[in-house]
């Protein structure tokens, strides 16, 4: 679930930090080559929701949590990551819906591609995930290794029949990408795990509530434990050095 609130949240944390960040600097496309820096000719109408070259190294720090060093590579992978999302829910929906319905769904999955090459949404839902499987752990919660395994074949299976997020997986150094596979769905499970353990708390609390009713609830209690966690963690970003 797409949650709004956390990632004004965050944008806040790392946008008052990263605020005094080049903003005329510009995203690579995962696995980009210097060739890029011809974008920075259209930088101008891309706006600051577009980015093709900022200039950081795979290896260069974005965010430290804890201690655990998250770097400019793990964030491209997170963007890879949300992009591939993207494709494949684009592809359901045109399977399942048609007319005006299906352009205005095709268009919002557009709108959510654009929007996911800004630095600071990566940066947040990056640091969200971690954040929430750090309390998961807390809280003694695990996943097994099958299950984990499971769910990157599945996810590769789905990959490799979609042409666009093929392509998108293709674009990005193949090694970074399968090392990380497996720790990126342990960490979703895990936070999964956290959200659907609340959903079942408001579920029990309003047995007649609607759908909408226990959604709004349960990512409101998400909210509240988010904040809560994220306050009680040492957290440095890092990228505001990097100028």
């Amino acid at each position: 679930m797409k949650l709004k609130t956390l990632l004004i949240l965050l944008l806040l944390v790392g946008g008052m930090i990263l605020g005094g960040c080049k903003q005329e600097k510009q995203e690579p496309v995962a696995g980009g080559s210097s060739s890029e820096q011809n974008a920075e000719d259209n930088s101008s109408e891309q706006g600051a929701e577009e980015s093709s070259n900022d200039g950081f190294q795979a290896d260069d720090k974005v965010a430290t949590i804890n201690g655990k060093v998250l770097s400019y590579e793990d964030l491209q992978f997170y963007q890879l990551m949300n992009k591939v999302d993207i494709e494949l829910n684009r592809a359901v929906d045109e399977k399942s819906l048609q007319g005006e319905e299906l352009k205005e769904k095709l268009a919002y999955w557009d709108d959510q591609l654009k929007y996911h090459d800004n630095f600071n949404v990566n940066l947040s839902k990056m640091m969200e995930q971690h954040t929430m499987y750090l309390l998961a752990r807390e809280k003694g919660l695990d996943v097994e290794t099958a299950q984990v395994r499971k769910t990157v074949e599945e996810f590769t299976t789905k990959v490799a029949q979609n042409e666009a997020a093929s392509q998108l997986v293709s674009d990005f150094p193949a090694d970074a990408y399968q090392n990380r596979l497996n720790n990126y769905f342990t960490e979703k499970l895990l936070t999964l795990q956290i959200y659907e353990t609340l959903k079942d708390d408001v579920v029990k609390e309003k047995p007649n509530a609607t759908e909408k009713e226990i959604a709004y609830d349960t990512a409101k209690s998400y909210e509240e434990l988010y904040q809560s966690q994220i306050a009680s963690l040492e957290i440095k970003i890092n990228a505001a050095e990097l100028e």
